[in-house]
């Protein structure tokens, strides 16, 4: 009998265990600057444009769960004022969100691995639709640790979403303004919390995996390599870029993980959230989805090509929301205090950007500035 590689057994168990889901790449990193600031930051990648809006959401707005049987779940009403961006219009399913405390909730993709509970009489009070738990711990918790102590409170099931025609099989990325971070994955019915002190986070296969995956690239530097002898001929680097000789380069999830992770970890402390905020958006260019690279399975409805929707950074020490799109990258941002104060107890939403995959953008004309 023929042997198969170890790392290509991986990749066989991966794509035959994604091979029924559509592709969709998202990637989330975080910085911590020299003060203290904690800035979080994601792409978002689609097949089709999510249509997203940014939201805000005053204290005391009221939500419901949704259930698979189209019963109403848990009833909640905001204890926090929080702002998030929606799949599509509906504001209470949100991808990625900041409340007021500084407590951010991110929803990510985790297909052939999601398997949320079992809908039961018992459990349908508690229930919640998989896009809308980001938005119940955001109304609900003002850090980490609360997160962790009211998990329980609530059931995830799956619901069948009509915008994306699926049941969305995610896990969660949960961080504060302390730089605690956790991932959040339904596992056999369960939600697991794992810590996460890389901060970061891609999609499938489960978080212990990816985290045990770094130990082969152990012997990874950023250093500039050394000149070798060999024989009579010196043999020396053809110039900068040296450094993480033999990082992986490709989109997939275990690839990316390494390298934000390894990013991240070299990368020098911003000053301060501003400065932050901008190395966020550096390190997050790095992983944008060039249209046409990544095809989906040829088994599944979509039909086009991963590519980088839209990428959001978070300033959780002065609650800033910052974000560009695929049709217009230059960045803009959201006031989270401002916003809530202004809210007036209504919910106020702003449609994020164009989003479509030929959607393009004018350049500033600086013509007239020449000196």
């Amino acid at each position: 009998m023929p042997t198969i590689h170890p790392f290509l057994a991986i990749a066989l168990i991966l794509t035959c265990g994604l091979v029924d889901h559509p592709a969709c790449g998202c990637t989330g990193t975080a910085l911590v600057a020299k003060d203290g600031s904690v800035v979080v930051g994601r792409t978002l990648e689609f097949g089709m444009p999510p249509d997203s809006h940014l939201i805000v959401h005053p204290v005391g707005t009221a939500f419901t769960g949704q259930t698979p049987s189209g019963e109403s779940g848990i009833a909640f009403s905001a204890k926090y004022g929080f702002a998030g961006i929606t799949v599509s219009d509906d504001g209470s399913l949100l991808l990625d969100g900041t409340n007021e405390k500084g407590l951010n909730a991110a929803v990510f993709y985790f297909p052939g691995y999601a398997k949320f509970a079992e809908a039961t009489p018992e459990n349908r009070n508690r229930g919640l639709s998989p896009m809308q738990l980001s938005t119940w711990i955001l109304a609900n918790c003002a850090n980490v640790a609360e997160v962790k102590q009211k998990i329980d409170q609530v059931a995830v099931l799956g619901v069948y979403l009509n915008y994306m025609q699926t049941i969305p099989e995610v896990h969660y990325k949960i961080q504060d303004a302390s730089g605690a971070c956790i991932t959040i994955e339904p596992i056999d019915g369960k939600l697991k919390i794992y810590e996460n002190p890389l901060r970061v986070i891609t999609n499938s296969p489960e978080f212990p995996w990816h985290i045990t995956h770094l130990r082969n690239f152990l012997n990874l530097t950023s250093a500039y390599p050394k000149s070798k002898t060999i024989g009579n001929e010196k043999f020396s680097p053809f110039g900068l870029g040296g450094g993480l000789v033999g990082l992986p380069g490709d989109f997939t999830p275990p690839s990316r993980f390494v390298r934000m992770a390894i990013f991240t970890q070299n990368y020098p402390h911003p000053a301060d959230a501003p400065h932050a905020v901008g190395s966020a958006f550096h390190l997050l260019n790095n992983f944008d989805i060039p249209r046409g690279s990544n095809m989906p399975p040829p088994d599944t409805a979509e039909k086009n090509s991963d590519y980088t929707s839209w990428t959001s950074v978070s300033d959780l020490a002065n609650l800033q929301i910052h974000w560009k799109t695929f049709g217009d990258p230059r960045h803009k941002m959201v006031d989270l205090s401002d916003a809530l104060a202004n809210a007036e107890e209504k919910s106020k939403q702003l449609f994020l950007g164009p989003q479509k995959p030929e959607a393009g953008s004018d350049s500033l004309n600086v013509t007239s500035k020449l000196k």
